[in-house]
């Protein structure tokens, strides 16, 4: 096998003739009279019975959690015998993330999937128990503690397992975390023993207000990545006891020139995430001796930002592969042995995106494989190398029927100053022009679309409903230029994208121009809100949950986490206006303000203790809205925070959405 190193690597760029957008509006292949769903409203939004699936290192063991007895517990299967057994026993909580520390000691999280967002009980906790469900211990608590507390310190989160020697053992082995102090935005790493709860600072002398750090594949911390003054600066060491030492700065602004420290290679250069002179970002070699970033990407899509996630050997000496999102997730290997084996496992499963996990070595080789796709939540298979033979451990959420979800397409549309806009649409089965959702989950400053599947999306399209989900300008994951186009454009151009999108949609023939209702939750709110107002003769109705009702919110409303650590808020001014230098612009995009003008029905929804956009975005416009508006439906969760998190609350929600469409829409 030819092993490839940072520097014999094959360097790679996707093209767009390997990932290509459709051209206009997509012709979904799916046939007109496939079966429409026979689900209820509970069965998509029930939490999943199997997941988190992990291979131990040696490929004995499969850990991952399921439901038993209403919570999730840790579940390991013997991959020889199939024999599963379950070795925590929660009754009061659900295990959640997991990994394996070495082939028999795993380490978890603890959540409750039966409270809601707003009314979790301090931080997740951290935990380690061995396979055989002996040796449990708590290393972090899960409610937040005083301080001299012989635990970690409460918020601690799993950074990373520490190898020795680049081996695992069935020793006890040490492993980094980084901990977020509550009230601070800087973390620091430790190194814990799981068996006897004993740790130690790794970044004592380090430099402060780290946001990022790095460990190389001994356990030493050699990067760090702070944040003041609106200026981010990369530090790097050549050894776990050397000098820190600043190699790159570049200020919050600067897209362009941002750096994004990803992974230490074992000659120590870095992998960042850079857009070295594109318009969009790429995986790239970067040298902290001379500051520079390689001029040709280690791996790069056309049309697509990548966020990836780097697939390294056991002893981080060789990048195996790249985990990566364009229009749909994937991995590319640079290891050939992977290459072959993705190309089994895809020519087995062709319509689903296959996620490998490999342990063993030669024929002895097996592989954990999670697959998913747009109509399929999820399913895990172990496939033996040897024998060439798959077999089943179990589907994410079994009683979804994948025959009867209907496929989601990418595609970009071009907005009327000529902006192409990326987007996806999913059409219900059936003949003729549905009604439609125009649906936007919030950011804006983030990635609003991916190609899997989604509840919200195959619920609506269960009820007959074409679901419509744009990425207006202001969105990332598509490149600087997207992104940029949108600073300071709440309201305008960012919301004209929307309406562009979804008049194409109409006069190409493909929806109902008489049946569309908007939809969104926290900046999809405001478009939501902004939308009925600026197209009251497009948009018959809108659902808003946990939305943002005016852009002055986001800088008079103090106890909201963006103003959470004080400071300058220039980043909000930069990207969405100046309060004060702007105020004729915030008073015309605000819906709030313009309340008067919202005739249409809408259903508001909001979290009582959501601390990101608190309520009184909602009860404010609940109130301008009802003084002339006698179709305004108000819920309240009590327990939830920004978005609803507990089951019960996401099947009352939903339920809603169902009945008022359908009141709205007919």
């Amino acid at each position: 096998m030819i092993r490839r190193t940072p520097d014999t690597r094959r360097r790679a760029l996707v093209t767009a003739a390997a990932l290509s957008p459709l051209a206009g509006f997509p012709v979904v292949g799916m046939a007109a009279d496939a079966p429409a769903s026979s689900l209820k409203v509970e069965d998509f939004f029930r939490n999943p019975v199997l997941s988190g699936a992990r291979l131990s290192p040696d490929g004995k063991y499969v850990a991952g959690t399921r439901v038993t007895n209403g919570r999730s517990n840790i579940v390991v299967v013997d991959v020889a015998t199939r024999k599963a057994k379950i070795i925590t026993n929660f009754s009061d909580g659900d295990a959640g993330g997991l990994g394996w520390v070495n082939n028999k000691r795993l380490i978890f999280t603890v959540t409750d999937r039966q409270r809601g967002g707003g009314d979790q009980v301090g931080a997740a906790g951290l935990f380690a128990i061995n396979a055989d469900a002996t040796n449990f211990v708590t290393l972090a608590e899960r409610a937040f503690m005083s301080e001299g507390t012989k635990l970690l310190p409460p918020g601690a989160a799993l950074h990373s397992l520490v190898l020795e020697n680049g081996e695992y053992t069935d020793d006890v082995r040490a492993i980094a975390y980084s901990y977020q102090a509550k009230g601070k935005s800087s973390s620091s790493l430790y190194r814990v023993n799981t068996l006897t709860g004993r740790f130690s600072l790794l970044t004592l002398g380090a430099p402060g207000d780290a946001q990022k750090w790095l460990v190389d594949g001994k356990g030493a911390v050699r990067c760090c990545v702070t944040y003041r003054d609106e200026t981010f600066d990369i530090h790097y060491r050549d050894a776990a006891d050397g000098p820190w030492t600043k190699v790159y700065t570049y200020r919050d602004d600067d897209s362009l020139n941002s750096v994004q420290p990803e992974a230490i290679a074992s000659d120590g250069r870095l992998y960042v995430t850079a857009y070295a002179g594109n318009d969009t970002a790429g995986l790239y070699m970067f040298d902290p001796k001379t500051g520079k970033v390689d001029p040709a990407p280690v791996f790069a899509a056309k049309g697509y930002d990548i966020d990836a996630n780097l697939r390294f050997n056991k002893t981080r000496e060789a990048l195996l592969g790249i985990e990566y999102e364009a229009i749909k997730p994937g991995t590319y290997w640079l290891d050939e042995q992977y290459a072959a084996l993705q190309t089994v496992v895809d020519k087995a499963l062709p319509d689903t995106v296959n996620f490998l996990q490999v342990a063993g070595t030669g024929d002895e080789r097996i592989a954990l494989i999670a697959s998913t796709s747009d109509r399929d939540p999820g399913r895990y298979y172990l496939y033996q190398v040897k024998d060439d033979k798959f077999q089943g451990l179990g589907a994410t959420r079994p009683w979804i029927k994948v025959a009867e979800m209907r496929p989601t397409t990418f595609f970009r549309y071009a907005a009327r100053d000529g902006m192409q806009i990326p987007a996806q649409l999913t059409l219900p089965a059936g003949d003729g022009k549905p009604p439609l959702v125009v649906l936007h989950y919030g950011g804006p400053w983030v990635r609003p679309i991916h190609m899997q599947w989604d509840p919200v999306v195959q619920f609506l399209a269960s009820r007959g409903y074409a679901v419509f989900m744009p990425a207006p300008r202001a969105s990332t994951g598509f490149g600087d230029k997207l992104f940029r186009a949108g600073w300071r454009q709440w309201g305008l151009a960012m919301q004209d994208d929307v309406t562009d999108g979804v008049k194409q949609l109409i006069e190409q023939g493909k929806v109902d121009p008489k049946r569309i209702c908007i939809a969104g939750a926290s900046y999809g709110g405001y478009l939501t809100m902004m939308g009925l107002v600026k197209e009251p003769e497009l948009f018959r109705c809108g659902v808003n949950w946990v939305g943002v009702t005016d852009p002055n919110f986001m800088f008079s409303v103090t106890w909201t986490d963006f103003n959470r650590y004080g400071g300058p808020d220039t980043g909000r001014r930069r990207l969405i206006g100046d309060p004060e230098k702007d105020a004729e612009q915030f008073r015309r995009t605000s819906p709030l303000q313009r309340a008067a003008e919202i005739k249409q029905p809408v259903l508001m929804a909001y979290g009582a203790q959501d601390v990101r956009v608190p309520m009184i975005n909602g009860v404010k416009m609940r109130d301008a809205l009802r003084s002339h508006n006698k179709n305004v439906e108000w819920v309240v969760y009590d327990d939830e925070g920004h978005g609803w998190r507990k089951e019960a609350n996401n099947v009352d929600f939903w339920s809603r959405v169902e009945r008022f469409l359908a009141a709205n829409m007919t």
